[in-house]
Formats: structure tokens, sequence, C-alpha cells
């Protein structure tokens, strides 16, 4: 395959690669693996779809946001 561009420091780098040689910027979005950053990532989606029921005036809104806040508070100290 061809090589690519960083974005970074427009440098040829292999397709291949998961960071620039020359830069170190990572070049793909790593998974969420552990256990805290998934409790985390729960957390912030119920937060924020919370918010926007509130807004939008429903009553199931207030009670998302705190279970949303608690597994993101969960992730925070695991």
């Amino acid at each position: 395959m061809a090589p690519m561009k960083c974005p970074a420091c427009d440098s040829e780098i292999p397709d291949q690669a998961n960071a620039c040689p020359h830069c170190g910027r990572a070049l793909k979005a790593a998974p969420i693996r552990s256990l805290s950053g998934k409790l985390q990532a729960i957390g912030t989606i119920l937060v924020a779809v919370s918010i926007l029921a509130m807004m939008a005036g429903t009553w199931w809104g207030a009670a998302l946001l705190f279970p949303g806040a608690a597994f993101f508070i969960i992730g925070r100290v695991l």
C-alpha cells in the first residue's frame, strides 16, 4: 500500500503505522480497554442524554442524571 502523510508533521509514514515515527502522533484512535474508561464513557453519555431530555421537558431526564454522575465518578475512582 502507498505511504501516507502525517497530519501533524507532513512526513511520509507507512499506512500500517499506529503512530508517526517522526513526531509520535497517534494516527488511529485507541479503543477504551479499561473498566474505568468504559464507566466514564457510560456516565458521560447518560449525563448528556439526561441534560438533553431535561431541556426537552421530559420527566425522565432528571432521573438519569444521578446514575450518569454515579457511573462517571465510579469510573474516575477506579
